[in-house]
């Protein structure tokens, strides 16, 4: 799984990849590199961050809050110590956007709201990514069918979070939200962050055409998925997704 987070071409006089692959490097911990002319932090080989222009509009970017520049998706990490942590963020050119009594809300250096939420695990972790939806237990109901998981560690009308059971992969979270719904590629509606799902790791045929690739496709498609372009499509409440 590569979670691909928009970023403006050039953020502060930098590379925007480059700054917000270094600031959730310093957040994370997590290694920094760079692959085909794109910045990635990453976790493990099953899991990793990746920064492009791709979901990124200067015409709409993120404004927490703000129903008209709508966060989408987010990261809910977790961490051990609240406050040293939030020192850390705000250190690295984050923002403190509210302090609840349960968790914290920043945005990293190009605007993306990230919940902190304390943990057991010393080092920080990505526990959860949330999508913001009108109808949570139906967008759940597609992801379990595409992801073949139905275990639920979560589950009212207003927030359900399905458990991957994999300890190098967040859980899924989605949460009752009335905000417009990206409509990829369209700048005026920005799909701020997307996934790529890679089924499996087969060298000599691209990913999208081998059999388990394949396979998800159909049953993406069976359960509501639309095709937009290529290996691009939209689940039933229009977030993008990639093969």
């Amino acid at each position: 799984m590569t979670v691909y987070v928009g970023c403006p071409e050039v953020l502060g006089g930098e590379d925007g990849g480059m700054v917000l692959a270094g600031f959730y490097r310093e957040v994370l911990g997590w290694e920094r590199y760079d692959a085909w002319g794109t910045f990635f932090v990453a976790r493990s080989p099953k899991f990793r961050i990746g920064f492009d222009g791709d979901g990124w509009s200067d015409e709409r970017p993120p404004r927490w809050r703000d129903p008209e520049c709508p966060q989408q998706i987010h990261f809910d990490i977790a961490v051990q110590d609240l406050d040293g942590a939030g020192a850390h963020i705000t250190g690295a050119g984050g923002t403190l956007l509210q302090d609840d009594a349960d968790h914290r809300v920043y945005a990293d250096p190009a605007g993306h709201p990230f919940c902190l939420y304390p943990g057991p695990s010393v080092a920080p972790t990505v526990e959860r990514l949330v999508y913001d939806c009108f109808s949570p237990r139906a967008l759940a109901r597609f992801y379990e069918g595409f992801l073949g998981v139905q275990e639920r560690a979560e589950d009212s009308p207003e927030r359900v979070v399905i458990d991957l059971d994999d300890d190098e992969l967040p859980d899924l979270a989605f949460q009752h939200a009335q905000v417009a719904a990206p409509r990829w590629p369209d700048p005026a509606y920005p799909a701020q962050l997307h996934v790529d799902y890679r089924f499996t790791v087969d060298h000599e045929v691209p990913h999208f055409q081998t059999p388990a690739a394949k396979a998800a496709v159909a049953r993406a498609e069976e359960l509501g998925a639309i095709h937009l372009q290529n290996v691009v499509y939209a689940d039933p409440a229009g977030h993008p997704f990639c093969f």
